[in-house]
């Protein structure tokens, strides 16, 4: 069985905050879980070195918070020179099968069109020899109004949608038992746990949106990026709810997957009083 810790799959020297802390750190927190799930892995199997592959990796800092053999496959080029790069559609990757001793996916699955999201769990699972992992938004409660909300403020802001909001919004996000469902029917044991508290979410989006427009007002921006640095130093290690924007799946061909419960830091009053902070800003910019 492989039990994972949510919580502890954190390792807090891995943060380097001086040099994150201009990022969005929902962005940072994401690599260093599917970091930490991959170094329990490893001690679970007794090896020092994994295969792993990124679907839709373009651009992945994954190799900045742990040390395996990654193979990037994109249907975007490889502008950025990574090393062990295929240009591919997720849907039908030029890969051999049971290639990998992991899979991972993060933040795509809601960017591909509902009707072709069974495929993409599908190839997904014929890649890899055991463990998957697919992290990303699902159509939990509040994550769709989440995002919405999210839109909007950057819409007042620039006067347009967000590219990738928008896209998340008109493709609809994956229905997590669905997505479940189809990797029990191939056979692989499932479990998942959520990360990034709406109300932690929706003050660190607004932020990033903020720092993205008004990042050349040096003062507001170091503001900005002390935000990010708290969370980063205080908070991400325990940002764990049942209101999560990003849920994480974990499945494996090999082993019962056993995820242990954590604390559901979600507050409705920080969401609402972090949504009032974050209008009243915009207000005065």
């Amino acid at each position: 069985m492989l039990t994972l810790s949510p919580s502890g799959l954190f390792d807090k020297n891995k943060i380097d905050i001086d040099k994150y802390s201009s990022y969005d750190p929902t962005y940072i927190s994401r690599y260093l879980i599917l970091a930490g799930i991959l170094e329990t892995y490893k001690y679970h199997q007794g090896v020092k070195s994994l295969k792993v592959l990124e679907v839709g990796g373009s651009g992945s800092i994954l190799k900045n918070f742990v040390d395996v053999d990654l193979t990037i496959v994109d249907i975007l080029p490889n502008t950025d020179n990574q090393q062990n790069y295929v240009q591919g559609s997720a849907l039908a990757m030029p890969l051999d099968s049971d290639n990998f001793d992991v899979v991972i996916s993060c933040d795509i699955m809601e960017h591909i069109p509902e009707n072709d999201r069974e495929m993409f769990l599908k190839e997904s699972t014929r890649v890899t020899k055991d463990l998957l992992i697919i992290a990303a938004p699902f159509n939990l409660t509040g994550v769709r109004d989440a995002e919405i909300s999210a839109n909007d403020y950057y819409k007042k802001m620039t006067g347009r949608d967000h590219r990738w909001l928008l896209e998340h919004i008109l493709h609809e996000l994956p229905d997590l038992k669905k997505s479940e469902m189809i990797l029990e029917k191939q056979g692989l044991e499932v479990d998942h746990f959520s990360n990034t508290a709406l109300n932690n979410w929706q003050l660190v989006t607004r932020s990033g949106l903020l720092l993205s427009k008004y990042g050349d007002r040096p003062e507001f921006a170091d503001y900005l990026r002390q935000i990010n640095a708290y969370y980063l130093e205080h908070i991400v290690q325990n940002d764990f709810s049942i209101n999560g924007y990003r849920t994480f799946v974990v499945a494996s061909k090999k082993h019962e997957i056993d995820i242990k419960p954590e604390a559901n830091v979600y507050d409705k009053k920080l969401d609402d009083i972090f949504t009032l902070l974050t209008n009243a800003i915009l207000s005065l910019l």
